[in-house]
């Protein structure tokens, strides 16, 4: 095991998705801004687009062949490499068999940060609950599953919450009168249309219907109330377009996945916009409440909080700034990358940490 793990250039072993906007490039990207050896194996290419295929490996954890060709190449490609640190985004993918061959053959340290819940079937396969004893690290993006984790037989467990990309979120305002008017909007969204999200915009639309809201993403045009707010999805510089657009951009959590807080937390008030965040233990972890952002728990609270803030523009854009200062730099994908790469060092040294009451929580600030 190297000293300094997060002062030396490392050889390090990233898998996950490389498109532009998943978190497998945002590491790449911090990886590469921090000067490490970094040999991406993209879960891209071996994806299967047959619905055929996806329904038999979320029913009955039935693999395709191309699941066996991706294992079979991970495996090649970590004892070619050698790396000294395996890093996984989630590892929908990978066998449990896999991971104990690469601990065999190579002196990594391998470390899975959990994006999702591995305990939810909706998006986790069964590979990923019996892969978790195989890991030497298993950070979870949400606080509720670090103890199911630790039962699943990981030895050490910690908590790292999601950041933003610089390079992709960042204050960006229109470029002509065309676009400001396109992205104009009292309230903006971007999130799936989760069924337990459609009250809060039912209740706002209701109360306030001369409303100028915009819903991006997933499912919200099938929503017979709702599909008439639907604007499509936002990625890159639609992204910060919106952001930059509108005066307030509700932040809801997946409850389907035990989040206390989803990407857009950081990806809002890194874009400058004003947050205006489900209240949870973590949001308040992480930003302060009326001062670097705004909280609701109902639907009814989100209506009030909509209704007073459109009415108070100052006090708006200061909280606004406000959590846009406190969320640039610290909670960058760089730094919390850097976290991880301490955690690893600081919990290799003391062999009484691999019990599962060693588990532990990063500071969110750092």
């Amino acid at each position: 095991m190297p000293s300094n793990l997060s002062h030396s250039p490392l050889r390090v072993l990233l898998v996950g998705v490389g498109e532009t906007y998943h978190l497998g490039a945002f590491f790449r990207n911090a990886l590469q801004a921090l000067g490490h050896e970094c040999v991406f194996f993209d879960e891209r290419t071996y994806l299967t687009n047959d619905i055929r295929d996806k329904l038999a490996y979320r029913l009955f954890d039935k693999k395709p062949a191309k699941f066996r060709v991706f294992n079979r190449d991970l495996i090649d490609l970590a004892v070619r490499f050698q790396p000294e640190v395996v890093l996984v985004t989630k590892g929908s993918f990978i066998c449990p068999d896999t991971l104990d061959k690469i601990k065999q053959r190579t002196a990594a340290i391998l470390v899975n940060y959990a994006t999702d819940d591995p305990f939810n079937r909706k998006t986790s396969g069964r590979d990923i609950v019996d892969g978790i004893p195989f890991y030497d690290f298993y950070i979870c993006s949400k606080q509720a599953i670090m103890d199911d984790v630790g039962r699943a037989g990981c030895p050490n467990v910690s908590f790292l919450p999601f950041g933003y990309e610089p390079t992709i979120h960042f204050p960006e305002a229109a470029a002509t009168p065309e676009e400001a008017e396109r992205y104009s909007s009292d309230v903006a969204f971007i999130g799936g249309a989760d069924a337990d999200r459609h009250p809060f915009f039912e209740v706002l639309v209701d109360a306030l219907p001369n409303l100028n809201l915009h819903l991006y993403g997933g499912y919200w045009d099938r929503h017979p109330r709702l599909r008439k707010y639907h604007r499509g999805f936002a990625l890159g510089r639609d992204y910060r377009l919106v952001m930059g657009g509108t005066k307030i951009a509700p932040c809801l959590v997946r409850r389907a996945n035990r989040d206390g807080h989803v990407m857009r937390t950081f990806e809002v008030p890194a874009c400058g916009a004003f947050l205006l965040a489900e209240r949870t233990d973590e949001h308040l972890e992480f930003f302060s409440e009326s001062r670097e952002m705004a909280c609701f728990s109902t639907p009814d609270e989100l209506v009030e909080k909509v209704r007073y803030y459109l009415s108070h523009e100052e006090e708006r854009a200061e909280i606004a700034r406000a959590g846009h200062v406190r969320c640039v730099p610290a909670y960058s994908y760089d730094n919390r990358l850097k976290q991880i790469l301490r955690y690893c060092e600081n919990n290799t040294t003391t062999e009484a940490k691999s019990a599962m009451g060693a588990s532990k929580s990063f500071a969110v600030g750092s």
